[in-house]
């Protein structure tokens, strides 16, 4: 390695390999090239950079050509994926930067988002994919919006706490409702009318709790929506509430997670599972291999059980990190 490297290079190389999607990995090994000083000791790291960054893009090229490639859909990564939608100037990409490693154009001119970008969210021992999109309103971009809302798993509506809250928000959902996305809590009719609507998980995410009069605005907020949907107020600017932020992302996903224990080992903790809330043993064995569907004869269970190792059935519901030892 190369000597009289800076700390921003450390810094960039951690971004790097941490970067999950291609257009991460390209953005953030830019940004790792651009912290490399020019000189003799450094040629050789450079080259191999400048390698890796076109081999990158060849990728990104080919993937384009391929039949995924459009620059308004998304390849689904991570446990879930998680939509971001809001009116300018809202925050949605101050969010982004905060939790992932995505680096967005933030600015304070409207629609600085033109199209889609995904950024991994690490929570724990999974990442969650949360995707930044354009405000809502604007015709030359909704028709692809809205096809993205309507295949992510859950969405942040996010409302900036300096400019009526509340407003936005009764906006957004008759918004969505216009696309035929509908906000669980929110839908009244009965079964039958809900199998032709799109239903979604959502949390009422106000930023902006830092500016002046901003908790009072969250507290109108709160006393409107809060019977109906998580509400949580940050400020992604100055980092205030993230953790939090961070633990509703998972919750409204609507995922957990479960380990794997081979009978007589130990579990592997440190790759789970990720199921549906409400999945069984049985559905988990079928996660695992097919077959285990047909042979599975009973399951020992630690985390949620009433002991540890305790011997359940098929049907026993599963519980976020439970340790699963399946019997075949």
């Amino acid at each position: 390695m190369p000597a009289n490297l800076p700390p921003e290079y450390f810094e960039a190389e951690k971004r790097f390999r941490q970067a999950n999607t291609l257009a991460e990995k390209i953005a953030t090994l830019e940004d790792l090239i651009s912290t490399v000083p020019k000189h003799k000791g450094t040629d050789k790291l450079r080259g191999d950079l400048r390698r890796k960054l076109s081999q990158l893009r060849k990728e990104a090229q080919i993937k384009k050509k391929g039949g995924k490639g459009s620059i308004y859909s998304v390849d689904r990564e991570g446990a879930a994926q998680v939509a971001i939608v809001g009116f300018p100037n809202s925050g949605k990409s101050s969010i982004l930067a905060s939790l992932t490693n995505a680096m967005p154009v933030i600015a304070d001119y409207p629609i600085s988002t033109v199209t889609p970008l995904p950024g991994m969210m690490p929570f724990e021992d999974i990442q969650i994919q949360l995707i930044d999109l354009p405000p809502i309103g604007n015709e030359a971009t909704d028709g692809w919006v809205s096809s993205i809302l309507r295949t992510s798993d859950s969405l942040l509506i996010v409302v900036d706490l300096n400019d009526d809250p509340e407003i936005q928000a009764e906006l957004i959902i008759e918004q969505l409702n216009k696309w035929n996305i509908f906000v669980i809590n929110f839908l009244k009719q009965n079964d039958e009318e809900k199998r032709f609507k799109i239903l979604k998980r959502a949390i009422i995410v106000g930023n902006k709790i830092d500016i002046d009069n901003a908790s009072e605005a969250f507290q109108r907020l709160k006393e409107r929506y809060g019977n109906y949907l998580p509400c949580i107020s940050i400020s992604a600017s100055k980092k205030e509430n993230l953790e939090e932020l961070k633990k509703e992302i998972f919750k409204v996903t609507g995922i957990i997670r479960v380990y794997s224990k081979p009978p007589g080992k130990e579990p592997d903790l440190t790759r789970p599972f990720t199921i549906p809330k409400g999945s069984t043993v049985l559905d988990l064995a079928g996660i695992i291999h097919k077959d285990f569907i047909f042979n599975l004869k009973f399951a020992r269970i630690w985390g949620s059980a009433k002991f540890e190792g305790q011997r359940v059935e098929k049907t026993y519901i599963l519980q976020d990190k439970d340790i699963v030892e399946l019997h075949i």
